[in-house]
C-alpha cells in the first residue's frame, strides 16, 4: 500500500471514530440509563473492590437461574479503576462500540472493497439502535466489537492462512459468549464453519478447546466450589422451560417475532426509525438470504460465510423457544450492516451513492444523540452532590425494594467525599428520601420539615428534617 493511500486510511479510520464517539458520548450525562441492571453491577464490582477479590461470576442471566462468567466485571472493574461514577463503564462502552466501526471498515475493506467499508462503517456510526445500545454500561452492549473481531479474525484465517487468526477468533467468540448467552450463536457458528471448511484438525481443537477452559476458568472455579449451580440451571432451563413452551412457540410465534420485532430492529437499524421501509427491509433481507442460499456456489468466498452466518442465526432464533426481545439482536448489528451495504454496492453507481446518502442523513436527523433524555442519573448526581456537602448527615428511605431506586441513591453517596452517617445522631441532618404513596411525614410531626426542591425534578420526593 502506498504511502498516499495508507494516509488515507488513517484519516477515513480516525474520521470514522470521532464521528461514531461523538454521536454515542454527546450529553452523555443527560442520556445515561442508570437503572436496575447498572447499579446492581456497579455495587457487584464496587464490593469486589473492597474485599479486594476476584469476581468469578459475571452477570445474572435474563432467563433461567443461572450466571455468565465474568468478563463484563473485569470490563467495569477497568473502569472503575480510574473512576467509580457510573458514567465511567458508560464512556468504556461508548469506546468500544466506535471502535467497532473502525473493524467494519478494516474488516470489509480487506475482504471486500473500499466502498461497501465506507457504507458500512458510515451506517453503523450513524444507527439510531447501535447508538442507543451504546450510551449506557450493560453486558450485551459491546458485543458488536467482539462480533466484528471474531469475522475478522475468522477471514484472516480462512482467506489467509493466518493460524494466530484462528486461536484470536477463538478468543474473541468466547468473549461475546461471556458478554451475553445471544453471544452462542458466535460461538457455535465459528466452531461449526472451521468444521465446514476442514480446518479443525486434531491440534487445532485441542488449543481450542484449551483457550476457552482457560478464559472461562474463574467460572469454573466457581462451579467447583458450588456444585454446578450454573450448570444446572442452564441444563434446567433448556430442559423445563425449552418444553413447557413449545406449545407457546413455532412457526406462528417466530412470524410474529420477524414481522413485530425484527423489522423494527431492522428499522432502528438502518431505517431511521420508519415502520414501513422496516418491513420493506425484512422483506428484501429475507429473500436476499433464501435467493444467495439457492445459490451458493455462485457467492464470492467473502459472501458465503456472511450467508451461512445469517442462515445459522435466523435458524438459532428459530429454535429458541422463548421471548425474544430487542436486544438479543445485538449480535447481528455488524453483519446485518454488511450484508445491507454489499446489497447497495450490488445497484446503479448512481443509485447505490443516493441511497447511501439519504440513509446517513436521514439516520442523523433522526438520531437518538439529540432527543429527548432521561433524567435519571442527572437528578441523583445533583441530590447526592448537594447533601453530601454537610458534613454531619444521615438518609431514611421509604421507598419500593422493586424500583432499585434506594440502590441507585445509596450508591451515589457511597462515591461522594462526605458519607452519610450510618445511624442518625441528635445533631445530624435527616434526608428523607420516599415515594408519594409512601411518604410518612408523621414520624417527623415534632421536627422542621423541609421540602427539597432540585433543578432535575424526580418523582421521589426529598425532605431536609432538622
Amino acid at each position: 500500500m502506498r504511502k498516499i493511500e495508507k494516509f488515507e486510511l488513517v484519516f477515513i479510520l480516525i474520521f470514522l471514530f470521532f464521528l461514531s464517539f461523538f454521536l454515542r458520548v454527546y450529553k452523555l450525562d443527560h442520556y445515561l440509563s442508570f437503572h436496575q441492571d447498572q447499579v446492581r453491577d456497579l455495587l457487584i464490582v464496587q464490593k469486589h473492590f473492597q474485599e479486594k477479590n476476584i469476581p468469578l461470576l459475571g452477570p445474572k442471566a435474563s432467563v433461567g437461574d443461572f450466571y455468565l462468567p465474568p468478563f463484563w466485571y473485569y470490563l467495569m472493574g477497568f473502569s472503575y479503576f480510574f473512576s467509580s461514577s457510573p458514567l465511567a463503564p458508560a464512556i468504556l462502552t461508548v469506546f468500544l462500540n466506535s471502535l467497532t466501526t473502525i473493524f467494519i471498515y478494516l474488516f470489509t475493506f480487506k475482504f471486500f472493497d473500499r466502498k461497501i467499508a465506507f457504507f458500512s462503517s458510515f451506517l453503523y456510526a450513524v444507527s439510531p439502535f447501535s447508538i442507543e445500545y451504546s450510551r449506557f454500561a450493560w453486558n450485551p452492549n459491546p458485543i458488536t466489537l467482539f462480533v466484528i473481531l471474531t469475522f475478522y479474525f475468522l477471514y484472516n484465517f480462512l482467506h489467509q492462512k493466518k493460524e494466530l487468526s484462528f486461536f484470536l477468533g477463538v478468543i474473541t467468540a468466547n468473549l461475546c459468549l461471556q458478554l451475553h448467552y445471544q453471544g452462542a450463536v458466535i460461538f457455535i457458528f465459528y466452531f461449526l464453519i472451521n468444521i465446514f471448511y476442514k480446518k479443525i484438525s486434531l491440534k487445532r481443537f485441542l488449543i481450542y478447546f484449551l483457550i476457552n477452559i482457560l478464559l472461562i476458568f474463574p467460572f469454573i472455579i466457581y462451579e467447583f466450589k458450588n456444585n454446578f449451580s450454573n450448570t444446572v440451571g442452564i441444563l434446567s432451563f433448556f430442559s423445563s422451560s425449552q418444553k413447557s413452551s413449545l406449545k407457546f412457540f413455532g412457526i406462528p410465534f417466530y412470524l410474529k417475532f420477524l414481522l413485530n420485532d425484527f423489522s423494527w430492529f431492522l428499522s432502528s437499524l438502518i431505517f431511521f426509525k420508519n415502520k414501513i421501509l422496516g418491513y420493506i427491509g425484512l422483506f428484501f433481507l429475507l429473500s436476499l438470504i433464501l435467493f444467495s442460499s439457492l445459490n451458493l456456489k455462485k457467492l464470492s468466498f467473502s459472501e458465503k460465510i456472511i450467508n451461512l452466518f445469517l442462515l445459522f442465526s435466523f435458524f438459532m432464533l428459530y429454535i429458541y423457544k422463548n421471548s425474544l426481545i430487542g436486544f438479543y439482536l445485538l449480535f447481528l448489528i455488524p453483519i446485518v450492516i454488511v450484508y445491507f451495504s454489499i446489497f447497495i454496492n450490488k445497484l446503479n453507481k448512481k443509485i447505490s451513492l443516493g441511497l447511501f446518502l439519504v440513509l446517513i442523513i436521514l439516520n442523523f436527523l433522526n438520531s437518538p444523540a439529540f432527543g429527548k433524555y432521561d433524567n435519571t442519573y442527572l437528578w441523583l448526581n445533583e441530590v447526592s452532590s448537594k447533601i453530601s456537602k454537610n458534613k454531619n448527615y444521615c438518609i431514611e428511605y421509604d421507598i419500593f425494594k422493586e424500583t432499585f431506586i434506594e440502590d441507585k441513591i445509596r450508591y451515589m453517596f457511597s462515591i461522594q467525599k462526605n458519607k452519610p452517617s450510618k445511624k442518625c445522631l441528635d445533631n445530624a441532618y435527616v434526608y428523607y428520601f420516599c415515594e408519594p404513596v409512601k411518604c410518612n411525614l408523621e414520624k417527623f410531626k415534632d421536627k422542621k420539615i423541609e421540602n427539597i426542591k432540585f433543578n432535575q425534578e424526580y418523582y421521589v420526593k426529598t425532605y431536609k428534617i432538622k
